[in-house]
């Protein structure tokens, strides 16, 4: 089954399909285990030349390291220096600067291939790293965003709404927008005005996590992109050395571009999703063991002879009967009236026989 996979997109992309460099921006918190893990197991499914870049903030940790060696990927590990902030609107902009140390290894390495934006809490279909294979320079897909909040009042406002308000609810979908005929014309941004009374501002806060107006993970590039001067490197594209000068922010890969009419919309022209974006994360403060391993042993809560469950089922209550009436009397069988006049016929037989042993030794 995997070969014929493989010359069918031998036919599709030609001989040599694009390698894929994926970049991930990452840190040491309680849930990076449970979220790299998910992506590692993803990326290890790509059927085509990987290379995958970890930005981890903070530098580069040992927890980190061991996770990703597990992989076999070839991975080029990188540390930032500034640790990652607790509210969401500072890490936003610092993992678009982690991204971009990224691209400028990309550059410096001439690593050749389509560039993604793996976001190590984010879902994607394998199908993706098929469509990507489209793009000529920079493409757009469409990412399905997943706001989620931890408390269940808005779910109660959410009910209280008519159904002509929840028929005209936007669709949480960030994307390109096509015409008629599958040019782009536009970005359908995902609207976040529901949510403004219950937001999320620090990590591990109760309320919704909203993504940027334009996600990193719905862009795909050719690495040539940011390579510098390039045989047919198109003019709309902005040297990566002059981007975030003079404290400019950068919001999406469209700060790479002059202008944006080259971008390419993949995916049905953003039809089809294939790729998701999600924030789930615990409390700052909350406690793990590092790399999730148990050392030393943990104490000993229930001794091992012992079990938390009683020994012993616990015994049904049984029906109450009142002081003056007799079980048999409440309960009344017909094996029981039967038992009854089999014994009263058995006394007047045996009584029967008795009479006539008298009678008959009373005989001269």
């Amino acid at each position: 089954m995997e070969r014929v996979q493989q010359e069918q997109r031998a036919q599709l992309w030609g001989q040599d399909p694009r390698p894929v460099v994926v970049i991930t921006p990452t840190y040491v918190r309680t849930f990076q285990t449970l979220h790299l893990t998910g992506l590692m197991h993803t990326l290890m499914l790509v059927p085509y030349d990987l290379t995958w870049i970890v930005v981890e903030a903070g530098g580069i940790s040992n927890e980190t390291a061991d996770l990703i060696e597990r992989s076999k990927i070839k991975t080029i590990h990188l540390g930032f220096e500034r640790g990652m902030p607790l509210k969401w609107p500072d890490r936003h902009k610092m993992e678009a600067l982690m991204r971009i140390q990224a691209l400028r290894v990309v550059k410096e390495r001439k690593l050749d291939g389509i560039v993604v934006f793996a976001d190590d809490s984010n879902m994607h279909s394998l199908e993706l790293f098929d469509e990507i294979q489209k793009v000529k320079w920079i493409g757009a897909l469409s990412v399905g965003i997943l706001a989620h909040s931890g408390n269940s009042e808005p779910l109660v406002q959410n009910e209280k709404k008519s159904e002509e308000d929840k028929e005209n609810m936007p669709l949480p979908i960030q994307g390109p927008a096509c015409n008629s005929s599958n040019q782009l014309v536009g970005w359908h941004t995902f609207n976040s005005l529901p949510f403004m009374e219950n937001i999320a501002t620090t990590v591990g806060d109760v309320g919704t996590v909203l993504p940027t107006k334009i996600e990193w993970a719905g862009f795909v590039l050719n690495s040539k992109l940011v390579w510098g001067e390039d045989e047919g490197k198109p003019e709309w594209v902005r040297d990566l050395d002059s981007v975030g000068l003079n404290g400019e922010e950068i919001e999406s890969p469209l700060a790479l571009l002059k202008e944006a009419s080259g971008v390419e919309p993949l995916g049905s022209c953003g039809k089809k999703v294939m790729l998701w974006w999600l924030r789930v994360e615990a409390r700052a403060d909350s406690k793990f063991p590092p790399g999730w391993i148990i050392n030393p042993p943990l104490d000993i809560t229930v001794p091992a002879k012992r079990t938390p469950w009683p020994d012993a089922p616990p015994q049904l209550p049984s029906e109450k009967l009142p002081i003056d009436q007799d079980p048999a009397e409440k309960h009344p069988s017909k094996s029981g009236r039967s038992r009854s006049r089999h014994s009263s016929r058995s006394k007047r037989k045996h009584e029967q026989r008795a009479g006539n042993a008298q009678i008959t030794g009373a005989t001269p």
